[in-house]
């Protein structure tokens, strides 16, 4: 897997009334320690040329792997730190990150390191927390949310009760505009519900095998057919936008599915 295609999406927003021109946010998952090119030029190449204002990362720059007791981190580490020199970054974990915080007997202080250095590059690290600024003149508060470890078994799907969201970030303010990073797209119902405006996600890596006219094939937990595989959903007004991913692990082969760099308008409504 060498190469990768940009996906483009453009949405409204009635609540940041006064953009002059669309607020760019490029939007990177499953890196999973990936280089397309040496120090991952391509990618930094894509990047850039499409100027993006910021950069939200939904999960899985690393590979955690608990039976090898091994991060694999270095070409994702060193384009952290290339990013976040250029662009204003706000970041959530993955499970692949959670892994090492849940399990610090395996990785040896290799969590503590990570956020050691997202703390030195200035990202915002968006776990279980988030960051308010302004865009437009109005506010837009960016959430990072961590799914507890348990909603990622294989063979289950573990029910999302009714007030976990509230309980972990609290109650957004409905007249912000608010966007999520929730690395699994699975309980986007919930996260609509909750109040997210626009929910941004990975993990599934687009099904891994895409079929023609159908779609993904199967999730990460061995679900067939999932319905949020990649693209663009709506749901009670609200959107989620699902990344195919740029890397992989354990399963390194991916069909009719490339990796994807993602980039999002968001613009101001227009008044009939």
């Amino acid at each position: 897997m060498s190469k990768f295609k940009t996906t483009f999406y453009t949405i409204e927003t009635g609540k940041i009334p006064d953009l002059k021109r669309p607020w760019r946010l490029a939007l990177l998952a499953d890196l999973h320690n990936k280089s397309y090119g040496p120090d991952n030029r391509l990618l930094l190449e894509e990047i850039r040329k499409n100027r993006p204002d910021g950069i939200l990362i939904a999960g899985d720059v690393i590979i955690s792997d608990r039976k090898k007791q091994e991060v694999h981190k270095d070409a994702a580490y060193q384009l952290l730190i290339t990013l976040a020199a250029e662009y204003p970054i706000y970041l959530g974990n993955g499970n692949h990150e959670h892994r090492m915080r849940e399990f610090p007997d395996s990785f040896a202080g290799e969590y503590e390191s990570y956020t050691r250095l997202l703390q030195s590059c200035g990202i915002h690290t968006l776990v279980n927390g988030h960051f308010t600024l302004q865009i437009g003149g109005a506010p837009v508060t960016i959430y990072g949310f961590e799914l507890d470890f348990s909603y990622y078994k294989k063979f289950t799907r573990k029910p999302f009760y009714d007030t976990y969201l509230t309980d972990v970030l609290g109650t957004p303010d409905p007249e912000h505009y608010n966007i999520l990073i929730a690395h699994n797209p699975v309980y986007f119902p919930q996260y609509a519900k909750w109040g997210a405006d626009l929910t941004v996600s990975g993990h599934l890596h687009g099904g891994i095998i895409c079929i023609p006219g159908i779609g993904g094939l199967i999730t990460p937990q061995a679900k067939l057919f999932p319905k949020y595989d990649a693209g663009y959903f709506e749901e009670q007004g609200r959107s989620l936008i699902v990344s195919r991913g740029l890397g992989s692990h354990t399963v390194s082969f991916r069909i009719f599915n490339p990796a994807e760099l993602i980039f999002i308008d968001i613009t101001s409504k227009m008044s009939c």
